[in-house]
């Protein structure tokens, strides 16, 4: 169970100054709203403002803890991409316009990084958050496609997109997040989570509200038609069976609940399930979303190639394989992110985005290796599904700079590199407490 004793070694949460703890519980709300994409005050995702705001408070912070986190990966891979993005200012790039790209890559690798891995201690409380903002988002994707069609218009500040009802135009429904595939990756990961934290917990009420979440949000993702929700989710899943304990109960319970799931949705709304069936049914290669992408990836391939090393310039971020398609009446580039990284800023910015994975990965196989508590186990296992669901999702849909995709790697990161960290310092913490004055030797006549 991720339970709230779940601490990284040698921090001890009670002692940490009021600033910081309102710094995390700022962070921790930010997490809540990942995934609003389409509410943006001032034309600035609602989840920043929380951001800079723990930011702020952290920056107050006496003793900071940032040296702490060392050895994530996190550090190392915004450095490449921020070295990527400069060098790729040689293609010609124009600064002016270069400007926007490069102020939104060192908020996310320079700023909200390090501050991820810095609040990454208490992984259950930010798990939670995390949750509960993405099963916010899909409570309004129900209420929007059964009582309240209207709801979304009236939520969303500032959308990046056209706002129209999904529902009625193609059937899928994107809720806050802006895009049905965004919407049916960040459900993936709430539905992962959900399941990897049911998979270790104790207490029955949790349980319940963790099923209760699942089911939830599993409708939703259905309601989504995001076929990158179902590869995405499957990918975690089975890195997850792969990393756990074997557990033949709560396996049998899971398929039930499942089975039970799936026949309540038939029978309450065949039609939904139905169109579905027919998007996860749809793998042939002449079907338009399927030859699209293999097209635009070729392309995005071979426009790399011309210049593999600075890359196109930091501007033309999420342009890669730009391909016109007469079906859908417009451009579509490559769906693929490590390409559209490597197309951007060049070679220093594939092996950032790559280095953001790898890193953390190798250092949750090897800290599973050294006996940790059963608590801290089990997070190193999720985030490992976590990292393996949002890597397969980050390279079906192009996503860039989402923060409901780099801030819960940052997290597990951060906490990796606690979890694989020598126990020195713990022991030195021990032995501090308990050295005790030398006795005074008194003579007595």
């Amino acid at each position: 169970m991720l339970s709230s004793a779940t601490q990284l070694p040698g921090v001890q949460v009670e002692k940490q100054s009021h600033l910081f703890l309102a710094s995390g519980f700022l962070f921790r709300l930010g997490l809540v709203f990942e995934t609003f994409e389409d509410v943006r005050p001032l034309g600035i995702q609602i989840a920043d403002y929380f951001f800079f705001a723990s930011l702020l408070l952290f920056f107050c912070v006496p003793k900071k803890r940032l040296l702490e986190s060392t050895g994530s990966g996190v550090l190392l891979s915004g450095a490449l991409i921020l070295a990527g993005s400069i060098l790729s200012l040689t293609s010609g790039s124009n600064l002016s316009d270069a400007a926007g790209m490069l102020a939104r890559i060192f908020i996310l690798f320079v700023l909200f990084a390090p501050l991820s891995v810095v609040h990454s201690a208490s992984i259950r409380k930010n798990m939670i958050y995390l949750l509960a903002g993405i099963f916010a988002n899909c409570v309004i994707v129900l209420l929007q496609a059964s009582v309240f069609p209207g709801i979304v218009d009236v939520l969303t500040v500032n959308p990046t997109g056209s706002v129209s009802d999904w529902g009625q135009d193609v059937g899928r429904f994107a809720g806050l997040a802006g895009h049905p595939n965004i919407l049916g990756l960040s459900v993936a990961l709430g539905v992962l989570i959900g399941i990897g934290m049911l998979l270790s917990e104790r207490e029955g009420y949790v349980r319940w509200v963790l099923i209760f979440e699942v089911a939830v949000c599993t409708l939703a993702a259905i309601l989504s038609g995001s076929r990158t929700f179902f590869v995405s989710l499957v990918s975690g899943l089975i890195a997850l069976a792969l990393v756990q304990k074997l557990n033949r109960r709560l396996i049998m319970n899971c398929l039930v609940a499942i089975f039970v799931l799936w026949g309540s949705v038939s029978y309450f709304a065949p039609e939904m399930l139905s169109q579905y069936g027919n998007r996860l049914s749809a793998t042939e290669a002449n079907d338009t979303e399927n030859y699209g992408r293999l097209l635009t990836a070729a392309a995005a391939v071979a426009e790399i190639s011309q210049k593999p090393i600075a890359g196109w310039g930091v501007e033309h971020f999420g342009e890669a394989g730009m391909t016109f398609f007469a079906e859908d009446n417009g451009f579509l580039g490559a769906h693929v992110s490590f390409l559209q990284y490597w197309y951007a800023v060049g070679v220093l910015g594939a092996l950032g985005f790559l280095t953001l994975y790898v890193i953390p990965i190798m250092r949750m196989l090897r800290a599973l290796k050294r006996k940790r508590s059963a608590d801290s186990a089990n997070a190193l296992r999720l985030g490992l599904s976590v990292y393996a669901s949002l890597f397969v999702g980050a390279n079906l849909h192009p996503i860039l700079f989402n923060r409901f995709l780099f801030v819960p790697l940052f997290i597990f990161a951060g906490f990796a590199a606690h979890a694989f960290g020598p126990k020195k310092a713990k022991t030195k913490v021990r032995r501090s407490a308990v050295q005790l004055p030398a006795p005074k030797l008194q003579v007595t006549s």
